[in-house]
C-alpha cells in the first residue's frame, strides 16, 4: 500500500510539472511522504487539518522537535 501510494504521488506531481526531486525535511529529519500523508488522512484530510489548524498535531506525530516555533507551517507547506 504504502509503495503504491508513492508510486501514485510520484506521478502525480510529475504530470502536473511539479516532480519530487528531492525528498523534503522538517529540521533535519527527512519526511517520510507515506507517513505525512495517513497522519493528515487521520485527521481528516487537508481542509479539516488547516481550519482546525492541526498541522502541529502532525508534525509531533512525524517525531519533530517539540522547541520548533514555525512547525505548523513548515507542515502544511511540505504537504
Amino acid at each position: 500500500q504504502e509503495e503504491a501510494f508513492l508510486v501514485s504521488l510520484y506521478k502525480f506531481m510529475k504530470e502536473r510539472r511539479t516532480p519530487i526531486e528531492r525528498i523534503p525535511h522538517l529540521g533535519f529529519k527527512q519526511i517520510n511522504l507515506w507517513k505525512i500523508h495517513k497522519a493528515v488522512e487521520k485527521l481528516g484530510a487537508y481542509e479539516l487539518v488547516t481550519g482546525r489548524r492541526l498541522w502541529k498535531s502532525v508534525y509531533d506525530e512525524l517525531g519533530g522537535s517539540p522547541g520548533s516555533t514555525s512547525a505548523a507551517t513548515c507542515t502544511r507547506r511540505h504537504y
